[in-house]
């Protein structure tokens, strides 16, 4: 008989476990932390990879700026054939019937008006301004990360928190139904907290569909499930720094970075501009496999070339007046870009003590409320007041509860995005470039 009753067991206590853990997914799913669900982002991002790419294509342009001071080599090969001299004319290498040339080639710049020397310094600025788009586009990816993580986070504890009003209102629906049994509540008292479960559960379905919402920006940022569970690692300071240490981090910003490097390649570009007024020196030299005529002998040349532009109808002045407008406006670029970054920081600024100010106003509500709603009860025991004063004093309390809740994850999204708006949050930018 005990041989008999232990499979059974068994094989329920299979099923609870097959039904607990399904096939496929770990025991527990992994919370994923503020960090975790950027470092997630970074990789999935197509704009970070696509940055990533621009950096290459501005390293490989200055390798083609620094080709232009090397020398060229190049080869050349060819064959003519023409109608032959009449009897008697005279014969020179350009009028023979035939003339095969095979020769190398090779031109060494010497000087361009310090051309080459400004485009390179031009491409090694657009470089470094091109790093910094990288890791203003991380930047820009944290904040949104940062929008969409506390978002969740928020509506979560919103429905959780309506859940706890739901179950507190279900045992007041249990005891109000003992108390109508032995005829000491009304019926309609019944009924009213039954309606207010009742809108309490449509709130939790409406918030459901934010959730879903939600959770697909969450899917799309990071790669990852929908249904990957968060956890808030981040804390709120007990105060803030003078907004005078934020305003400080603006000249490390990235963004405010790419356009002081703007400049500098700017104004290289001024000089390559200036350059096109000025003399240029090649030396060029040939060897010959093959020539013609009474060259056939001489083997190699070399040559000497001085270029001094005259007029060229007024397009390398238009040019220096283009690159002075070029720069003028990355000027006016960098002006912009310095005062939004303030008037982020001002902003963010404002929210944030606003923020905490307003949670220590809201604890203390929450906290006063809490205590209203546990006397309203014994007191309603007691029959010192009705049903309605206890249902007033649960929803003001829960309320206050959800107000704050609600308010602290704010703070804390906003505390973030002032953190990396100042650039003073660690981990957003990376040490270096990606590697090609």
């Amino acid at each position: 008989m005990k041989r008999s009753s232990v499979l059974p067991k068994a094989l329920a206590c299979g099923l609870l476990i097959c039904t607990a853990f399904p096939a496929g997914r770990g025991v527990a799913a992994q919370e994923l932390t503020l960090d975790d669900y950027f470092a997630a982002a970074v990789r999935r991002s197509e704009v970070i990879a696509t940055q990533s790419e621009l950096i290459r294509q501005a390293e490989e342009r200055y390798k083609q700026a620094t080709a232009a001071l090397l020398p060229t080599i190049s080869g050349y090969g060819s064959y003519l054939w023409q109608d032959p001299l009449p009897t008697g004319a005279p014969s020179t290498p350009s009028n023979l019937s035939r003339q095969p040339l095979a020769k190398v080639t090779a031109t060494q710049p010497l000087f361009r008006g310090f051309r080459e020397i400004a485009a390179m310094r031009q491409t090694e600025a657009l470089i470094s301004a091109q790093s910094d788009d990288y890791q203003n586009a991380r930047v820009l990816l944290f904040k949104d990360v940062v929008q969409n993580y506390y978002n969740v986070l928020a509506i979560e504890r919103d429905i959780f928190n309506l859940g706890e009003e739901i179950r507190l209102n279900q045992e007041r629906e249990k005891e109000i139904q003992a108390r109508v049994r032995i005829g000491r509540s009304r019926v309609s008292e019944l009924l009213n907290v039954q309606s207010t479960i009742s809108t309490l559960r449509a709130q939790i379905e409406q918030l459901r569909g934010q959730l879903s919402v939600a959770r697909e920006v969450f899917a799309f940022l990071s790669g990852l499930a929908a249904d990957t569970p968060l956890r808030d690692s981040e804390t709120l300071p007990a105060g803030v720094d003078p907004i005078e240490n934020y305003l400080a981090g603006v000249d490390s910003r990235p963004d405010v970075r790419a356009t002081r490097q703007r400049i500098t390649a700017a104004d290289e570009n001024l000089t390559v501009a200036r350059g096109g007024h000025l003399p240029s020196l090649d030396l060029n030299g040939n060897y010959y496999f093959d020539r013609p005529g009474y060259l056939s002998d001489s083997n190699w040349d070399v040559q000497l070339a001085l270029t001094i532009p005259i007029y060229a109808g007024g397009s390398v002045q238009s040019k220096v007046r283009e690159a002075a407008s070029q720069r003028t406006q990355a000027e006016l670029a960098m002006s912009q870009v310095t005062r939004a970054a303030e008037q982020e920081i001002r902003a963010l600024y404002q929210s944030v003590v606003l923020n905490i100010t307003q949670l220590e106003a809201l604890e203390n509500s929450t906290d006063a409320a809490k205590k209203s709603y546990e006397a309203q009860s014994a007191e309603y025991r007691l029959g010192l007041v009705i049903n309605l004063d206890v249902l007033q004093a649960l929803t003001a309390f829960q309320t206050n509860q959800r107000a704050l809740d609600r308010a602290r994850l704010t703070a804390k999204a906003d505390y973030q995005r002032l953190l990396a708006a100042s650039a003073r949050r660690a981990g957003i930018t990376s040490a270096a470039t990606p590697s090609p």
